[in-house]
């Protein structure tokens, strides 16, 4: 999360020199990892909330790419991350 958060600041910089509008992640496998994978799992509330504590209410994190097929199906399917909006 450390490594995340000075990415995302590094973008919120560049938002405010209106050098960037928006920003995401691209990930082959942590968002569709279980939660109990320790190391490879990562929560998209959490990245979501530390988006926020970085930019503010209107942060710049908008978009997630993650792999989804038939054989790769867990994005679609499986009730791992859980998120609420009702984020500070």
């Amino acid at each position: 999360m450390d490594r995340l958060a000075k990415s995302f600041e590094f973008y919120e910089h560049q938002r405010s020199l209106n050098k960037l509008q928006f920003y995401g992640l691209s990930t082959w496998l942590c968002f569709r990892a279980k939660p109990d994978e320790e190391k490879i799992h990562l929560s998209l509330q959490k990245v979501v909330e530390l988006a926020q504590q970085i930019g503010g209410k209107d942060h710049g994190f908008r978009f997630v790419q993650v792999p989804m097929s038939v054989m790769m199906p867990e994005a679609f399917v499986e009730p791992w991350q859980p998120y609420s909006q009702n984020t500070a």
